[in-house]
């Protein structure tokens, strides 16, 4: 079910009663945990859609239903009881009402709840009509596309449910120092644990609200260890290092005006990671804390509140309300619920032993690890058994010890060939990578032209690089791949051992200046490079049967975009450099869509990259339905732009502008052309190390591919999904990719004009 902005499994407690599995187990194997994809499970990779609602009818009295929730892990093997979600809250009163175990009550049923995390009490109350229920999906909740079913949830006397107190410190403000600092925090405990502290705090001060998500990704670091001090200092934790990851959750709020729509920007983190809306759990205590004068809440807000608040929130304005119910003090949202699937999840059998750690860097695992059924009864050190589901320990996070071996083999999607994950730290300083595993950080989506670039280019690599390490594709997609590019500036680890993919997508935005790129290029070392090709073509039916066509025309061309700021930029600088009569319209999600509309007479003119020439283009230009134009072209050693050698019969741009204006081209815009090349095609995607990885390290990788890029086998291997453009790796990739990737104030100025004077669009 899918409860506020969270995607929720739920279960009935005792469908987790599987043989030879304790609870954990379960969870983490029907999740598809650890694994950041969580490809082999229902888990959907991220943490608002991890989450599992475990229920049952409840005996005690005055509460209808029993609810436990669990945070599953996603990329190691844990499940965390520590908190509750508000947002799968959401889901329990719809599912008890469709399961029978509350009668309907009048035109509105209250469902009392009892949350076994947080020893809390929640009422819901939701629409029945005449004493009918019946899912009325009629109500939308910033954060979700689609409408769901109206939950009034409400949590009573939720003060000091985890700590005992309001404030578990006894002051409404304090002072956590952490390394080296002093900030200033409320901590509050209603609904969940939560620490706040100001945008100033969080170093976002100067930041407009809208780009908080982005902008705080080189500060996760800090802000963990701000939450891992304050969970310290409410009694959560004995140390930092053993705070839970769930709780206390931390929030960042900021003043808005009194005319605004809402009382306070707020953001919070959830799993160490930006909440794509809040979790409603997390609302309760700020509510509660704008209510109480000397908080950070209450000071951060134009006119004192003591009853709801609305937050301004990263997905859009969320309201809580606050009342009296039958004397108790009731504080909560309104969330919405819809049922997305009723399905049957096969768990297979364990195996019969599991692989442990192992201390050889050979990466061989002993098999003396055995996994047998458990009968209820827990192992030590292991988790609890499901009698004790109802009533977990606070603020425990229990580790599957035993399932680490084989999911962390299993689980990652990775190749780990010569090379343990689970080993201690290596070195690269005695020559070789052996056990190492190579974290490769590819900031764009899975399944893309780039993340199979990545994973091809990997797993092949590590095969020539001494010592054989492990290969971890890791996938930090996000704000058109800035955000996995500014978290890997901000904390990659600087021995060598993890790298970032680039490709034109985080390149533009770099050149461009866009204040959200914390990454530059200029900072980091490349270790490989590889290009590609393209061509531009036009429908021959608008006119277009030559280069020629391209100016003198009654009436501009339309070129189909996706995004003027990507890929399709040196595009339009090659049309500028040419001064061919083009307009543009942008918006498309992709290339395929841009053909067909091509090919439908809504465009006239397009490009396509050598990868998908053939099926895109090839067919309609033997057709007579289009004409092939121009390559972009390829920049030699020099920064000649040579014909592309998958088309070594179409002209490039350069041989274009010299056919419509009888000279070579030259100047700004010819300049800007060509770095725009070197960038976006001949050297479009890379592997890069940080600017201080080692020398050492970095000699081995280069030297590495630089075998790679030679070695026949792969090469053949290599055609369909380099097609056919080399890696470069030698001993001069430092100076060319240095050289290729020196943008001029020039060329940023000429290409940040153009943008703004030709397509209306300015770039922040």
């Amino acid at each position: 079910m899918r409860g506020g902005t969270s995607k929720c499994w739920v279960f009935e407690r005792e469908a987790l009663a599987v043989p030879g599995y304790t609870v954990d187990e379960a969870l983490l194997r029907l999740f598809g945990s650890p694994d950041p994809r969580q490809v082999d499970g229902v888990g959907g990779a991220t943490s608002t859609t991890s989450k599992a609602v475990i229920v049952s009818p409840s005996s005690r009295p005055g509460i209808d239903v029993d609810y436990t929730f669990a945070q599953i892990g996603i990329d190691d093997a844990t499940v965390d009881w520590g908190s509750n979600c508000g947002n799968c809250s959401a889901v329990v009163a719809p599912y008890a009402l469709d399961a029978g175990w509350v009668t309907p009550t009048g035109d509105e049923t209250l469902v009392r709840i009892h949350n076994t995390n947080s020893d809390q009490v929640i009422v819901e109350r939701i629409a029945t009509p005449n004493g009918r229920w019946e899912a009325n999906e009629d109500t939308m909740i910033p954060g979700v596309p689609f409408p769901g079913t109206a939950v009034g949830l409400g949590f009573v006397n939720p003060a000091g449910r985890s700590t005992g107190s309001l404030f578990p410190t006894g002051r409404t403000t304090d002072r956590l120092a952490v390394d080296g600092e002093v900030v200033t925090a409320t901590l509050i405990d209603a609904g969940a644990p939560l620490v706040v502290i100001t945008s100033h705090a969080a170093r976002l001060g100067d930041v407009g609200f809208a780009d908080w998500p982005v902008e705080a990704l080189p500060e996760l670091e800090r802000l963990e260890g701000i939450r891992r001090s304050a969970a310290v200092a409410m009694g959560l934790a004995s140390t930092t290092s053993g705070a839970a990851r769930a709780i206390p959750k931390l929030a960042i709020v900021s003043p808005l005006p009194a005319s605004d729509d809402a009382d306070l920007n707020v953001m919070m983190l959830s799993m160490g990671r930006p909440h794509p809306a809040l979790a409603i759990t997390g609302s309760i205590g700020l509510t509660l804390a704008a209510a109480n004068a000397g908080t950070v809440v209450a000071d951060a807000l134009v006119t004192p509140i003591d009853s709801g608040v609305r937050f301004n929130t990263p997905a859009g304005v969320i309201e809580t309300w606050r009342r009296s119910l039958d004397g108790d003090d009731v504080v909560g949202a309104t969330r919405t619920a819809r049922l997305l699937a009723t399905a049957e999840l096969p768990l297979p059998p364990l195996r019969g032993t599991v692989a442990a750690p192992s201390d050889s860097r050979e990466g061989t695992m002993p098999s003396d690890f055995p996994i047998e059924p458990q009968n209820d009864k827990p192992r030590e050190g292991g988790p609890a058994p499901l009698d004790e589901l109802a009533e977990p320990p606070q603020h425990s996070r229990r580790t599957v010890l035993t399932a680490v071996g084989l999911f962390a083999i299993l689980g990652l999607g990775t190749s780990v060939a010569g090379g343990s994950l689970l080993n201690p730290p290596a070195t690269t300083e005695d020559g070789d990578f052996a056990g190492e595993t190579l974290k490769v950080i590819i900031p764009l989506a899975e399944g893309g032209g780039t993340d199979t670039w990545a994973r091809f280019i990997g797993t092949e690599l590590v095969h020539f690089v001494p010592g054989v390490p492990g290969f971890a594709p890791t996938n930090e997609s996000g704000g058109e791949g800035i955000t996995g590019s500014n978290h890997f500036k901000s904390s990659a680890e600087k021995d060598g051992t993890e790298l970032l993919v680039s490709t034109a997508t985080t390149v533009v935005p770099w050149v461009l200046g866009r204040e959200a790129v914390r990454y530059s290029f200029d900072s980091l070392t490349p270790i490989l490079v590889n290009g590609t090709g393209g061509v531009i073509y036009a429908r021959k039916s608008a006119g277009v049967n030559s280069i020629k066509d391209l100016v003198g025309r009654k009436k501009p061309l339309v070129f189909g975009g996706i995004t003027a700021t990507g890929l399709d930029l040196t595009t339009l600088v090659a049309f500028d450099l040419l001064e061919a009569e083009t307009s543009a319209t942008f918006g498309f999600e992709g290339r395929g869509p841009v053909n067909l509309a091509l090919q439908r007479g809504e465009v006239d003119i397009d490009y396509t990259t050598t990868s998908a020439y053939a099926s895109a283009v090839e067919g309609i230009a033997e057709e007579g339905k289009a004409v092939v134009l121009m390559s972009f072209g390829q920049l030699d050693a020099s920064g000649k732009v040579v014909r592309d050698p998958n088309f070594p019969d179409v002209p490039t741009v350069a041989e274009a502008y010299e056919k419509l204006h009888g000279k070579a081209p030259e100047g700004p815009k010819f300049e800007a052309y060509k770095t725009l090349l070197g960038l976006t095609y001949t050297y479009q995607k890379g592997l890069w190390a940080p600017a201080d990885a080692p020398e050492k390290a970095v000699e081995l990788l280069r030297s590495s591919a630089h075998r790679l890029a030679g070695d026949k086998a792969f090469n053949k291997k290599a055609d369909k999904i380099l097609g056919g453009y080399p890696i470069t790796a030698d001993a001069s990739i430092g100076e060319r990719v240095a050289k290729a990737y020196t943008v001029t104030d020039a060329t940023k100025t000429y290409v940040l004009d153009l943008l703004k004077n030709t397509y209306g669009i300015e770039v922040h």
